[in-house]
């Protein structure tokens, strides 16, 4: 089955329906039969509490940045929300260090095979209630986990702990923890009591196996294609890099050095700004195979977007830095209106558009604008680069900008404190190596090929993860 949450609905509610919760969203139609579905499967069902050994929440512990270490507390790993991958499950590319009283970490260092659940956090799109399985720990130091989240341990052996994270996995992409949550000052916080009835079926322990069985392995699957994925990806910057002749400097920011008085450049105080790392960059990109322009050299305009004046009239689609995708493509499914745009801040086909203002500036993307069927424009926190197309090629000029080279650049002109702010006059500032326009062609060209694959493998992983989904559906609730 599927949950359709979008849909509008009326529906009334009798006063002996009524249980401890008097919020309508509880007693959708929907909910009821999702409910229904699972406590009538042709097989016997079980509160996920009283399968539980035990449920401990979490702690954040002290930032080791300020905290003075003593015998009590020692240093240890801590998973956080942004540790829980959607598909693929835990994600330790960024896990926090912090400090844990001692007497905590006995109870919160997770051991193999228990589960994490998500019980604060979602967002406007995303339900809070995520579970993760600890499978694997590649750590040199205990791990634990933020007070957001809540560790359970299956007890006994009549349940699979793989098999129960797979159950609950399985009814958090049908909607279900939607009608277990609060939301208090922007944050979604889960009903622990309510997901603690959650019934799970109970089946033979050579089906739960199966079950298990094949949602691993299909995760695991999925996984290896999103990496290669990942792989196409980098390779891309290695391309450029290699077709421009530029050999990025190895290492990582310096924290001391000096900057002399006459090395200053007007306002910027910053003291990243003239960390060594950079001029290293310069002087390698210098040595590039070709000349190196600034893109007011080769642009027609750099412009910051429109203010804030939507409207339901659809004759102006707005654009915003949430349309901007980490892959540096433009969606356009999630879009509103705008009145009033000048005409020369329409966008035209070929336009670059990136994020101006904002954290999204930090992992700035510069996309093509490719659409000539309607009429678009971009918001304010948004930039549009419109490239000459007598002097450069818009589609070479975006990969540049969205590798290395543009990457390293970006580091410096954004600076580190306050609000990331690239803007317009920041963004004619970058500069980038201009080989005759075939070389451009060709190069933007073999980029293209290269994005295709990841889409390809991509869509893939897409299709094999919506069809593990439902099989998994249909072997626990048939």
């Amino acid at each position: 089955m599927s949950n359709d949450t979008k849909q509008m609905e009326i529906f009334s509610v009798w006063s002996d329906e009524i249980e401890n919760r008097l919020d309508p969203f509880f007693y959708r139609p929907i909910f009821k039969k999702l409910v229904a579905t699972i406590n009538n499967a042709k097989r016997k069902v079980l509160s996920l509490g009283d399968i539980v050994e035990f449920s401990v929440a979490g702690d954040w512990g002290e930032d080791p940045n300020s905290f003075e270490p003593n015998p009590d507390y020692q240093l240890c790993y801590v998973l956080r929300n942004t540790n829980f991958d959607n598909k693929y499950n835990l994600n330790f590319d960024d896990v926090a260090q912090r400090y844990v009283k001692n007497s905590k970490v006995e109870k919160l260092a997770l051991q193999k095979g228990e589960i994490l659940i998500e019980k604060s956090g979602g967002s406007p799109v995303q339900p809070v209630g995520r579970v993760a399985f600890v499978e694997d720990l590649p750590f040199d130091k205990p791990v634990v986990f933020s007070n957001f989240l809540q560790k359970i341990k299956i007890s006994g052996s009549a349940f699979m702990p793989e098999y129960v994270f797979t159950f609950l996995q399985a009814i958090y992409h049908l909607g279900y923890t939607e009608f277990l949550q609060n939301q208090t000052t922007g944050i979604k916080n889960l009903r622990l009591d309510d997901f603690l009835k959650i019934k799970v079926v109970e089946l033979p322990k050579d089906e739960q196996k199966k079950i298990a069985k094949f949602a691993f392995d299909t995760r695991r699957k999925a996984k290896k294609m999103e990496e290669e994925a990942g792989q196409v990806l980098t390779s891309i910057d290695n391309f450029v890099l290699g077709e421009l002749g530029i050999e990025i400097p190895e290492g990582g920011a310096e924290w001391v050095y000096e900057v002399w008085s006459d090395e200053i450049l007007g306002s910027r105080l910053d003291p990243e700004y003239y960390n060594p790392r950079f001029k290293l960059f310069y002087s390698a990109l210098s040595k590039a195979k070709y000349d190196i322009v600034n893109l007011e050299q080769i642009t027609k305009a750099v412009f910051q977007g429109v203010g804030k004046n939507e409207t339901e009239n659809p004759a102006i689609t707005l654009l915003k830095v949430k349309n901007i995708t980490r892959n540096g493509d433009i969606d356009y499914l999630d879009t509103e209106f705008v009145q009033d745009v000048p005409e020369t801040k329409i966008l035209q086909k070929g336009d670059i558009v990136s994020p101006f203002i904002g954290e999204a500036v930090r992992q700035c993307k510069f996309a093509i604008f490719d659409r000539d069927d309607a009429v678009f424009a971009v918001d304010n926190n948004t930039g549009v680069i419109r490239v000459n197309t007598e002097k450069a090629n818009s589609r070479y000029v975006a990969e540049v900008l969205n590798s290395s080279v543009g990457k390293i650049q970006l580091e410096q002109l954004i600076g580190g404190g306050g609000v990331p702010f690239l803007g317009a006059t920041n963004a004619t500032k970058l500069q980038i190596p201009l080989p005759p326009m075939k070389i451009q062609e060709k190069i933007a060209d073999k980029i293209i090929s290269f994005r295709e694959q990841v889409q390809t493998l991509r869509a893939e992983v897409t299709e094999i993860w919506a069809g593990a989904q439902k099989q998994v559906e249909e072997m626990i609730l048939k």
